[in-house]
């Protein structure tokens, strides 16, 4: 409250100060032109203008902190509208451009002042940019009008008028949610604004007085300069307002993190609203940022003495910054600290982009490539040495949301974006929130698909290509959502690993095979039927009893169930996985790799471990060209494997140029469009009486 008084004071003196010199100055002039010449009208206005403005921008200029103000635009208003006033002064027919130059200034001063503030959900600098762009264009197309006499100096004036007026009228619409005080502000100063151009216009037309025509552009002025003064009085009253409420409020004691030494998430949030409250004026980006590696430094040190290296990391950081003034300071002036800590590893940074020229995401950018190259690397402990890797994410508060937590949920989302993409910076935006919510969406509609069973199931054949004998099939599911988006089995485990629901996705899958495989016996087809699991439903100690309850409840010995593991997991070496695997096989269960690249540790593993059989892709044959590698790679795959006598099937054969090259290839077993895009256990008898008919072999 002491610097509301202070400034009042301030103003104060120097308001009295300078009307007595005015004054002075006035009796004095007014004595020596008695003996010769009295102040014209206008010379009266200029001398009560310059004696009023003083007072005014002195005011603007001393009151500290800065009021949500431009010090630019009254400024320039008292430059353009003593210009007007000399201009008139001096036979306004001589200079009648001059004298409409700075009147369209004193017009677009006025109107660029009703849009002086932030539009709600909009890109600070890029609106800003449009309007400036605008105004100035708009000025630039009136100086040709006048001077190129396209059309005549009324006209060219009121063409002027009606578009700035339009523009201004745009923008005040768009920025109607800002405040109701805002909106009162806007649709004065535009109102003063119009009675300014209609009077410049009747003057032009011979219909208003010279000196009326001077009356009204000094009338315009004081209206809106008091409008200004009117601004910064209401900024002070809610600053000292906001400064009694930080009085009676609890202050927070500051607490720090043990590990890092900075001050903590709940701290760092209520300091961030204090600080918010004090500096209404400021624009803030919540920044995000991890070391992005060090999950992987934890499982080989440990906590205890990774947390080390975590404090190494957070001092070199804090060090890097401790002088940038943009950026929040969570302690004293004498010690800055720039840096909080969050949960996990995140670290939280706060910049005050208002006061920037340039372009926000640059001069975060800018930052964040600071704070990479501040990394000291490698960084070690005892013998053990690393580099670590940091991700961004940024929000900013009142362009994302006003919420604090909520800002800074969503620079998280940020930060796992540029993760995910492998971007040092994500700037987060309403496609991301748009995604989330979305999959959110998706998985409520899939744990409602899994619980009331509204999946499609259906079999699709496995053949010996050549003869076409069916030696299989595989289950497939689909799921067709409400906007008719049809998923397949890949993506529906990303949907369900993310809501818990990929063990019960696997027990649906587990409980629909054997239903298939009952179904086949009892349509004399003893023949298997492959299953794909999600990754983590291997690693669930229930899913062993399971397969084996449901071959209990149909009455299906397990031998007839294949279950196709990726070759990802086997090479994870995880002993639960392997137990899971050995399990299964004990139960009869045939196991089959998927996804087979052939490389060596996967060799490795199926020298150690008997497998039924391993799976390629052949869909990159469709583009193969003579010589290719794809084709060589799937070429290399079939002979190895009919050295080792291991079954293989070639997956997505879905036309027959494929098939005939896999045959070519010296391929046996295939599956894919080729033969069936997919059978319901409904069309399953007809479908095999038909291709018994086509193929006898199957007979």
């Amino acid at each position: 409250m002491g610097f509301v008084m202070a400034s009042y004071s301030a103003a104060r003196l120097v308001m009295f100060s300078l009307f007595a010199i005015i004054l002075s100055f006035s009796f004095i002039s007014f004595e020596a032109s008695a003996a010769s010449e009295s102040f014209s009208f206008i010379e009266f206005n200029i001398a009560f203008v310059l004696g009023l403005s003083l007072p005014v921008l002195l005011m603007v200029f001393i009151i500290k902190p800065r009021p949500a103000i431009k010090k630019r635009l009254p400024v320039l208003l008292t430059i353009a509208l003593l210009g007007l006033l000399y201009s008139l002064n001096f036979h306004p027919q001589n200079h009648l451009y001059t004298s409409l130059i700075f009147g369209c200034l004193i017009f677009q001063i006025i109107s660029y002042w009703s849009c002086n503030y932030h539009l709600v959900g909009k890109t600070l600098s890029s609106s800003f940019s449009l309007k400036n762009g605008l105004f100035f264009g708009l000025f630039c197309i009136y100086i040709f009008a006048l001077y190129s006499a396209v059309v005549s100096a009324s006209v060219a004036w009121l063409l002027m008028a009606s578009v700035q007026v339009i523009i201004t009228l745009i923008y005040i619409w768009l920025s109607r949610n800002t405040s109701h005080e805002v909106n009162i502000r806007s649709l004065t100063l535009l109102a003063i604004n119009i009675v300014f151009a209609a009077g410049i216009y009747f003057w032009l037309a011979g219909n208003l007085a010279l000196n009326l025509l001077v009356a009204i552009s000094v009338t315009t002025y004081l209206l809106a300069m008091a409008n200004g003064c009117w601004h910064i009085i209401t900024t002070l009253i809610t600053r000292e307002n906001d400064h009694k409420a930080l009085s009676t409020r609890p202050q927070v004691q500051v607490s720090y993190d043990p590990t890092t030494n900075l001050p903590n998430y709940q701290y760092a949030l209520s300091f961030f609203e204090q600080s918010i409250v004090n500096n209404d004026s400021a624009r803030y980006a919540v920044i995000i940022f991890k070391p992005i590696n060090f999950q992987q430094i934890n499982g080989v040190l440990g906590h205890h003495n990774s947390d080390i290296l975590l404090l190494q990391l957070a001092y070199c950081l804090q060090k890097s910054i401790e002088s940038k003034d943009e950026l929040l300071n969570f302690s004293t002036p004498e010690s800055p600290v720039r840096l909080a800590r969050l949960q996990g590893l995140h670290f939280l940074l706060v910049m005050d982009v208002s006061q920037t020229k340039h372009s926000e995401d640059l001069i975060i950018e800018q930052l964040c490539k600071e704070l990479a190259l501040a990394v000291p690397g490698p960084m070690s402990f005892k013998s053990f040495s690393s580099f670590f890797k940091l991700a961004f994410g940024v929000a900013f508060v009142g362009q994302n949301s006003h919420n604090l937590t909520e800002v800074i949920s969503w620079a998280e989302d940020a930060l796992l974006q540029a993760e995910k993409q492998q971007k040092l910076v994500g700037f987060f935006n309403q496609e991301i929130a748009i995604f989330n919510q979305q999959q959110l969406h998706k998985m409520e509609q899939l744990k409602y698909a899994i619980q009331h069973n509204t999946l499609q199931w259906s079999l699709q054949p496995q053949v010996k290509v050549q003869s076409k004998r069916l030696i299989g099939f595989e289950m497939q599911v689909s799921w067709q959502r409400q906007d008719d988006e049809i998923l397949n089995l890949a993506d529906m485990m990303v949907i369900a690993e993310q809501s818990g629901d990929s063990y019960t996705l696997s027990r649906q899958i587990v409980s629909q095979a054997f239903k298939a495989i009952a179904e086949l016996q009892h349509l004399n087809m003893s023949i298997p039927v492959a299953i794909k699991l999600p990754e983590n439903s291997l690693l669930e100690p229930d899913l062993i009893d399971y397969i084996e309850q449901q071959a209990e409840t149909h009455n299906v010995d397990c031998q007839w169930l294949m279950v196709e593991v990726q070759e990802a997991i086997l090479l994870m070496s995880s002993p639960q996985a392997k137990a899971s695997i050995d399990q299964l096989k004990s139960l009869g269960v045939k196991i089959s790799i998927d996804q087979f690249s052939g490389s060596y540790e996967a060799l490795r593993y199926i020298r150690r471990m008997a497998v039924s059989g391993i799976k390629i892709d052949c869909y990159s044959l469709a583009k193969a060209t003579a010589g290719s590698s794809d084709k060589a790679i799937i070429n290399a795959l079939i002979t190895l494997t009919r050295k080792m006598d291991l079954p293989l099937i070639g997956t997505n054969i879905n036309v027959i140029a494929i098939e005939e090259m896999f045959i070519a290839m010296g391929g046996e077993f295939g599956q894919g469009q080729r033969y069936s895009a997919g059978i319901t256990q409904e069309e399953l008898p007809y479908w095999l009486t038909a291709w018994q008919k086509q193929y006898p072999d199957n007979a």
